[in-house]
């Protein structure tokens, strides 16, 4: 299992004030917007502004950066968020963006999905979107995870109905996020996985199930078993900051 941990150690005054310069098109659900609460803080810690963050609605007329997002599809169903970010990206915001991503959630991914079969759905969707929009740059994006608080619930009978609460799940995670990471190693993606995992120290936040090895998200980002608190969220942020970075070409 590789580490892409070291995407969340720091960003540049350079690197921020090019992201301010980039249009940028973010397809997500909650967790994503857990990495959008933290990007204000990374431009804060820098003595900077950070660019406006608004949610989808009138398409962007300026040629300036920004920041757009969107919820996509639904969560549970991740062939419809997949479905929902091809078709917003061709109702026209894909000729106004430079960057472009979308992300799936950790409630997407549970021990049966078939993730073989997922992962070739996104990468068919990903390359056809490339080949249409050559302008824009796609960052790809792994999904994130959930803690062990999980296991806790179940043992005292209060399991949710979706049932992502098991180490199963983290597995199952673990096996799309390696598709993504062995297809884009070396391109432009975005590895929230490996930050949820790794904690300030360096050091990764693991388990293993029959013989099967994961990894999780770290208790001290953790706001409940999948969602970021304050800090998990800047480490996210600043992580997705600079994926946007490297991607842009302003």
């Amino acid at each position: 299992m590789t580490s892409q941990g070291s995407l969340a150690s720091g960003i540049t005054t350079d690197d921020l004030a090019k992201v301010s310069r980039t249009r940028v098109f973010f397809g997500h659900q909650s967790v994503g917007m857990n990495v959008l609460e933290g990007v204000p803080a990374a431009y804060t810690a820098q003595g900077m502004t950070a660019p406006p963050i608004e949610q989808e609605s009138a398409r962007p007329s300026t040629d300036s950066g920004f920041i757009t997002h969107a919820f996509i599809g639904e969560n549970e169903k991740p062939l419809l968020k997949i479905q929902d970010f091809d078709a917003r990206m061709r109702s026209g915001i894909g000729q106004q963006v430079d960057v472009a991503m979308m992300k799936l959630c950790y409630i997407d991914i549970r021990s049966d999905t078939d993730t073989g079969a997922l992962f070739a759905t996104y990468r068919e969707t990903m390359a056809g979107l490339q080949r249409d929009f050559p302008d824009v740059t796609f960052v790809y994006v792994t999904v994130p995870l959930m803690t062990e608080r999980g296991q806790l619930s179940r043992l005292k009978g209060l399991l949710t109905r979706s049932g992502r609460y098991g180490p199963e799940e983290n597995v199952a995670r673990e096996r799309l996020n390696a598709l993504i990471r062995r297809e884009y190693a070396g391109g432009h993606l975005f590895d929230l996985a490996a930050i949820e995992s790794t904690t300030p120290d360096g050091s990764r936040a693991t388990g293993t199930y029959e013989g099967q090895p994961y990894y999780r998200l770290h208790d001290g980002y953790a706001s409940d078993s999948g969602h970021l608190n304050r800090l998990g969220a800047r480490a996210a942020a600043t992580g997705w900051l600079t994926a946007i970075a490297q991607a842009s070409p302003r």
